[in-house]
């Protein structure tokens, strides 16, 4: 029986691999611009509450520009 070290649940201290930091800022603005045309493309065809939601998303992803 081996005596490794217990794993534990804790993130490590440089925090997660994707988010605002772990994309380029390029990449969230470019799914920004992408989601926001999708939207309105949508709202355009009748598609009210799934053109809403995307622009909703399209904001989350511009939120990681700040």
């Amino acid at each position: 029986m081996g005596t490794e070290p217990r794993k534990t649940g804790r993130l490590r201290e440089s925090g997660w691999e994707f988010g605002a930091t772990g994309l380029d800022r390029a990449a969230w603005a470019g799914l920004g611009v992408f989601l926001i045309a999708l939207g309105v493309v949508l709202l355009i065809s009748g598609y009210t509450g799934y053109g809403a939601i995307i622009l909703v998303l399209a904001g989350a992803a511009f939120v990681n520009l700040l």
